[in-house]
């Protein structure tokens, strides 16, 4: 299944479209800068030539990459938010206004588990004091301060499970696609 078929139109905001979720719209979000160590230099969707002109390609995630997203909280809690094993589909890399996405959807067990996650660490009580940190081969690659309007959207009726992950820089969008996909 194609990842625009859950319902992702695309654009950003806290809730991009129905049943997607944009990071972007969350308090602040940055892009890691230490590049050393993220791997998978292949070409993307993004770069010249026919890739180009095929648009974002979307793939099977492969389970055993290296991404996780891990949540941390000003009393100390460091939790799993959800990793590649979690993750079901994969699709990128969009360039819009000045950023490069990647889309990343759960399926129906993994929604379940990271609306848990969130819960359990006291996210969806205090969005503000958690921040969700993504890192791929160990290193840092997006930064997201959690508020309500995030954290609503993600546990709300209308989320699908799809997430927009936008990032600054299009070589680490390039390795965080091509890390997940398992082609």
């Amino acid at each position: 299944m194609d990842i625009s078929r859950r319902g992702v139109l695309g654009g950003l905001g806290a809730v991009c479209a129905v049943g997607a979720v944009g990071f972007a719209g969350a308090a602040r979000v940055t892009d890691g800068e230490a590049l050393a160590g993220v791997g998978g230099d292949g070409p993307g969707p993004t770069g010249g030539g026919s890739d180009a002109d095929a648009g974002p390609r979307s793939a099977a995630v492969d389970p055993d990459a290296p991404f996780v997203a891990r949540l941390t909280g000003d009393d100390g809690t460091d939790a799993l938010l959800f990793d590649a094993g979690d993750l079901d589909r994969v699709k990128g890399v969009f360039a819009e206004d000045g950023e490069y996405l990647v889309q990343v959807a759960l399926p129906d067990a993994g929604v379940e588990s990271f609306r848990t996650r969130l819960d359990e660490a006291g996210a969806t009580d205090d969005p503000a004091a958690f921040v969700v940190s993504m890192t791929l081969d160990g290193t840092e690659v997006r930064r997201v301060e959690l508020d309500r309007q995030t954290v609503d959207a993600l546990t709300g009726s209308e989320w699908e499970g799809v997430l927009t992950l936008p990032f600054g820089e299009e070589s680490v969008a390039r390795s965080v696609y091509d890390r997940l996909a398992d082609e």
